[in-house]
């Protein structure tokens, strides 16, 4: 049944259509009694649901065998643009919002025309998610969300994507959780670039923080409770007092230039029914049983996918390590994707200083292309046409393939 509906779908592509209309629904719980961010936030989920589904069976190799279309090598893609959006129900369950919405969802080819990376595989360091309210995960004992969800997502990154994602759960970059990403400077200035980058010696840097724990009714850890009706509340699911709440801030900063690309939040909640003495630890197999486990790793699945979005299209880059006569060594190799006779762009990396003092990385292109001559597994060298020396050329620099 699956297969006759992704020959169906894929027909309708291969026809020249570049749109399919979906249905899909979404989520958000309510804050504050703001119901219309609420439903912003619901249609925003319910939308990407609708791209997620329509293009799972774009990314694939076609063949026709007596006039019938197969798939095979089947990949999953997440190209789809939503257009067109139309609310076609909504409800309100307790403090969650639920949409239903119909959709058109166009497909790109691929990355804007000159920026593809030629396929490299770009690093990211994936670090710590610090608790905005640490006393918030004493329930369940899960103050090690802070330091396993960046392993557990370094892993999903790995198996889903073409990033190579290194777990760095033990730094944490926002040393002021409440006003992260910002950060104050000695004199005074507020930024949101990152302090310190080249310590991590990767291209982007992602970062969070965790910002609530709760849950849905605090009285169901009262020590006074009482035991029947908890049980009871604990068995229906229609009530909402076991539900619980997590939602947590996504950034992303360049390797380079500690400079923030990109930032969201994300909310979800499910049902939380150990005892209050319970003490699973996150991420234990007795936590993932659990529907809060369950929604957990939807929510950390959705985390990778627009983590691979955001980043794919973006240009490779590496840094120089050694510069020698003509040749360059940078630090990418041949798990990388990096082959012999592959052609890389030189750019200086400079700082500069504003009129009050405040310091930022410039990447200046020398407008020379350096050869690859050898490749090793974690490094890789290349050959200028001309000494380097004579462009000031430097360990630290850059490379850069668009």
């Amino acid at each position: 049944m699956i297969r006759i509906a992704a020959v169906l779908l894929l027909s309708f592509l291969s026809l020249s259509l570049h749109a399919v209309t979906m249905e899909a629904e979404g989520r958000a719980l309510i804050f504050n009694k703001d119901i219309d961010s609420a439903r912003q936030a619901a249609i925003k989920n319910a939308t990407q649901q609708a791209s997620l589904q329509a293009s799972a069976i774009v990314s694939s190799t076609q063949s026709i065998d007596q006039g019938v279309l197969s798939i095979d090598n089947m990949q999953v893609s997440t190209l789809g643009m939503v257009s067109n959006i139309e609310v076609l129900d909504e409800k309100i369950q307790g403090r969650m919002l639920w949409v239903k919405v119909r959709a058109d969802v166009d497909f790109e080819a691929g990355c804007p025309a000159g920026v593809s990376g030629h396929g490299y595989q770009k690093s990211v360091a994936v670090t710590a998610f610090p608790l905005l309210y640490p006393q918030q995960a004493n329930l369940g004992d899960l103050s090690n969300i802070q330091t396993e969800l960046s392993h557990i997502l370094s892993n999903q990154i790995n198996q889903t994507s073409n990033l190579k994602a290194l777990n760095a759960g033990m730094l944490n970059v926002h040393q002021n959780v409440s006003n992260a990403p910002t950060r104050q400077l000695s004199a005074g200035a507020l930024t949101t670039v990152l302090g310190y980058t080249r310590q991590l010696d990767v291209q982007y840097i992602v970062s969070g923080v965790i910002r609530d724990m709760t849950m849905y009714d605090s009285s169901v850890t009262d020590p006074n409770r009482n035991i029947l009706i908890d049980f009871y509340n604990r068995m229906d699911y229609r009530s909402k007092r076991h539900l619980r709440t997590l939602a947590l801030d996504l950034y992303i900063h360049d390797g380079f230039s500690g400079a923030l690309l990109f930032s969201k939040q994300y909310t979800t909640a499910g049902r939380w029914n150990l005892e209050p003495e319970a003490r699973p630890r996150f991420a234990s197999a007795e936590f993932w049983r659990q529907d809060y486990g369950k929604q957990t790793r939807s929510l950390i699945d959705q985390v990778a996918n627009d983590l691979n979005d955001e980043l794919r299209c973006l240009p490779f880059s590496a840094r120089i390590t050694r510069s020698e006569n003509n040749l360059l060594w940078f630090n990418a190799g041949a798990l990388s994707g990096i082959k012999v006779g592959d052609k890389l762009t030189v750019y200086r990396k400079s700082n500069f200083f504003t009129d009050n003092m405040r310091s930022h990385v410039q990447l200046t292109n020398t407008r020379k292309t350096m050869t690859i001559t050898e490749v090793q597994p974690m490094f890789a060298i290349g050959r200028l046409a001309q000494d380097g020396t004579i462009y000031n050329i430097q360990p630290d620099d850059v490379v850069i393939s668009w």
